[in-house]
Parts: structure tokens; C-alpha cells; sequence
């Protein structure tokens, strides 16, 4: 309660009060700290956990992963990764795989973001590969950029914003004609996916049933 009211401080004393912390203390705690930005400070919250003999979970590891998100982390994050595997036994699920992919987007390193999207032991996921397609727009790889928007349409998840996402990463290389037959294109098929609409009037005539008409 007092991490999301902002009183990060207040919620410090609290756990440093406790007497016996369960894994959801402790889980809460970190998830305070990355929410704050304090990204170090919830790594070295997590280890002070292990040391003290609490075992993580996959939530506790969900919170690790954000705060190593926003603090830019990369290493740590990758390290927190394979200790959930390889040492407590537990099964990623898309919402980690969705902090690695988000934080190596982050940091530009966007060929090991696709091959993470490409390992994962799930089916497409059209939030990995929207996540991909932004970071490269913001660090300019086009070709990445055209893999991802191909495969969400693929996966019949297309989105307008795919294509000004793409559009914007054609512009940075100054690719106007493939910014023009993007929009072509476009628009096409956003004409095939339309469908005409009806109207429905309920007329009451005096002495009548209520009559429905429809119209195109």
C-alpha cells in the first residue's frame, strides 16, 4: 500500500519491522524498489532474500526482471533469467520472456530480442513482436523491422500503429518509396476489412405492431 501511494520510505520500515518475512513480503518489497526506479537496490533485496533462505517465485522473478527493465540492466536481467531456470526449476512464462524482450530493445541490442521471440516455447505472440517492431523504429534497423510487421500480419494480429511504426523506421533511412507502397498497401486492406454498415429504426405506428426496418 504505502510503495503504490508513493511513500516508499514508510513501506522500508514496515518490512524492516517485520519479525518473519514470507516470500510475498519480500516480493512486494522488490516490486516497490522497481516500480521507484531503484533497480540496484531491488537486486540487492533479492540476494539479501536468497541469503536469508526464502525461496523465490515466479512472481518474485517477474519483479526482479521489471526493476532490471526500467533500470536498464541487461546483464543482471539475464542472470536473474537463468537462475529461475536452471536453479529454482521454474518455467518462464510470456510476461519474463516479455521483460528481456522489452529491455533488449531498450538497450539496442534487437538481433538477440528476435532470437529470444524466436526460442520461446509458445506460439507467436503478437505483443513480443509489436515490442520488437518499436525498438526498431527507435534504433533504425529496418529489415528487423519488416520481419516483425510480416509476422504480425501472419498472425492476423495487424494494427494500424504496425504501420506507422514501420512507416517512421522507412523515413529515418529515407525510404520514401517504401513508405508510400506501405500506405498502398495499407489502405487496401483496411478497404477489404471494412463492412457497410445498417441502421435500425423501430417505428410505433398507432394501431400497428412496432416495425423494425433495416437499411444499408
Amino acid at each position: 500500500m504505502y510503495s503504490k501511494s508513493g511513500c516508499l520510505d514508510e513501506a522500508i520500515k514496515v518490512f524492516d519491522g517485520m519479525v518473519g518475512r514470507d516470500v510475498q513480503a519480500w516480493t512486494a518489497m522488490i516490486t516497490g524498489l522497481g516500480v521507484h526506479g531503484r533497480a540496484e537496490a531491488a537486486l540487492q533485496l533479492f540476494r539479501r532474500m536468497e541469503d536469508e533462505g526464502t525461496r523465490p517465485n515466479e512472481v518474485t522473478f517477474l519483479s526482479v526482471l521489471n526493476a532490471c527493465s526500467h533500470g536498464g540492466l541487461v546483464a543482471a536481467a539475464k542472470e536473474c533469467f537463468e537462475r529461475m531456470v536452471y536453479r529454482y526449476g521454474l518455467s518462464p512464462k510470456m510476461e519474463h520472456y516479455g521483460c528481456l524482450i522489452d529491455l533488449f530493445g531498450r538497450a539496442g541490442i534487437l538481433e538477440e530480442a528476435h532470437e529470444l521471440i524466436r526460442s520461446m516455447p509458445f506460439e507467436g505472440d503478437a505483443v513480443a513482436w509489436r515490442a520488437l517492431l518499436a525498438a526498431c523504429r527507435v534504433h533504425g534497423n529496418v529489415e528487423l523491422g519488416e520481419v516483425a510487421q510480416r509476422t504480425l500480419v501472419s498472425l492476423g494480429d495487424e494494427h494500424p500503429s504496425d504501420v506507422i511504426l514501420l512507416s517512421s523506421t522507412y523515413a529515418a533511412a529515407d525510404r520514401w518509396a517504401d513508405i508510400e507502397q506501405l500506405g498502398s498497401v495499407g489502405a487496401d486492406n483496411a478497404m477489404e476489412k471494412k463492412k457497410a454498415g445498417r441502421s435500425l429504426i423501430e417505428m410505433d405506428v398507432p394501431g400497428l405492431l412496432p416495425t423494425t426496418i433495416m437499411g444499408d
